[in-house]
């Protein structure tokens, strides 16, 4: 395993370009940022930060927070992201949950009370993005991430030549493995602070990224925004955070888009299946084929992962499910045919509705294809006849209840066709774009049934 592996890049590689960071207007070459990472390294350590330590930082994705990431490698401390635009009472949730001796927010350290040493040879604690729950803070160790920057790279056929545009937020895994393979990989990095139309546009004009990560919602945007010419320009578009429909796959790529949808998890520290480049139309629907740094099974039909980048665990112990001899059980359900995965959705989110069983993920892709709707969700809701019955909610234009019920009609069995309906402005989507079905079922939701 890399035992540093900035230092070991700079000494390679010193002079080259490492890092634009276009939100603040300067690049460093990776002696740069070699030597910004142990200025950071010496600033913990002065601070009273050791091995085993976690140091939170609020800071947006650029020079900065790499340094810092860097610094608290070479200390052997754990470094916690936290988005810098999250509400006060989420930083004071994670910083209970967590207990890190320092918190750096905007370039400034303020130690912190009742700081408690975590597990030693942790690299990062990422929290999840709590759609299904609170969320939980997933502890990663260097292993891991060189183990997924690696298999990321043989997914892709990547190699130094290429270069990453990041316009996803550090305090997710897929923002923060980037920074990683980054310099695992010694591939330079084109960072942006926040996610904003023209800007991306901007950057795959003048930096010419090979490889950017986004969102399906993302990519739906950058198109609306005129940038298709832009978004061909890569070789390929890594697409994760929340499920592509098949529609959506087929559509970018005969648009010319390289797509690669992808399935992964913070707990696998990013993606473990990905669909390799140029292969999106005969792959659409499914999340591609499983690296070589991931080993897929389906027990009972949930989608088990092993290998090398499965977490060592939570950072609150009690909380389930942990991994259990390098196995995780994800709790998403999947089918896996030579070697190719398909996920079929969340088995938490199952409707039992008069004795059958729906997956929302199935309700949604029919709803999505029609042309008037824009954003779905479909969950299970409480019924003292069926159990439960089937509801959708709806951001469309110019469609009624009565027309979609129709259109679900002649595509789906007659108990998955929702019974109720709500037509809405937006839903509740986290910033990697996974829906968050527990809030649906919020009061003050307009409602049409």
């Amino acid at each position: 395993m890399v035992s540093d592996p900035l230092r070991e890049l700079a000494r390679r590689q010193a002079a080259r370009r490492a890092l634009v960071d276009r939100s603040a207007g300067f690049w460093v070459s990776w002696f740069d940022l070699d030597g910004l990472s142990h200025a950071w390294a010496r600033r913990l350590e002065a601070a009273g930060v050791g091995p085993g330590d976690r140091v939170a930082a609020a800071e947006p994705a650029g020079v900065r927070f790499s340094a810092l990431l860097h610094g608290c490698l070479r200390l052997g401390a754990a470094l916690v992201p936290i988005s810098p635009r999250a509400p006060d009472a989420e930083v004071e949730r994670i910083l209970r949950d967590s207990t890190p001796r320092l918190l750096v927010r905007d370039g400034e350290v303020e130690a912190l009370a009742g700081a408690v040493r975590g597990a030693e040879g942790d690299a990062c604690v990422i929290y999840t993005s709590g759609t299904t729950g609170e969320a939980k803070g997933v502890r990663l160790t260097l292993a891991n991430q060189v183990a997924s920057a690696r298999g990321c790279a043989a997914s892709l056929d990547a190699t130094e030549r290429d270069r990453w545009l990041l316009v996803l937020s550090p305090h997710h895994v897929a923002g923060l493995s980037i920074f990683m393979r980054s310099v695992i990989c010694a591939q330079p990095l084109v960072t942006l602070a926040r996610f904003e139309e023209a800007a991306v546009l901007e950057a795959l004009e003048v930096e010419q990224p090979t490889l950017v990560s986004l969102v399906p919602t993302m990519v739906a945007r950058l198109l609306a925004a005129g940038g298709l010419q832009a978004l061909q320009r890569p070789r390929a578009i890594l697409v994760g955070g929340a499920a592509a429909t098949a529609e959506q796959v087929m559509e970018w790529a005969e648009l010319g888009l390289n797509v690669c949808p992808s399935y992964g998890l913070t707990e696998t520290c990013s993606q473990v299946a990905t669909v390799p480049p140029g292969r999106a139309l005969e792959l659409a629907g499914t999340a591609g084929l499983v690296g070589p740094h991931a080993s897929i099974e389906i027990v009972e039909g949930e989608i088990v992962v092993a290998g090398p980048t499965v977490f060592p665990g939570y950072v609150n112990p009690a909380l389930q499910p942990a991994p259990l001899g390098g196995r995780f059980a994800t709790g998403d359900l999947g089918r896996l045919e030579d070697g190719v995965l398909t996920v079929l959705g969340r088995r938490d989110d199952t409707i039992s509705t008069g004795g059958e069983k729906v997956q929302p993920e199935e309700v949604e892709r029919v709803l999505s294809a029609h042309r008037s709707v824009r954003d779905v969700a479909v969950a299970g809701r409480a019924d003292p006849t069926w159990g439960q019955i089937v509801e959708a909610w709806v951001v469309a234009d110019g469609t009624s209840a009565e027309q979609l019920e129709a259109w679900c009609g002649e595509r789906l069995s007659g108990f998955k066709v929702p019974r109720r309906w709500h037509f809405v402005t937006s839903l509740p989507r986290g910033e990697s774009g996974k829906l968050s079905r527990r809030l649906l079922a919020k009061p003050d939701s307009p409602d049409r049934s």
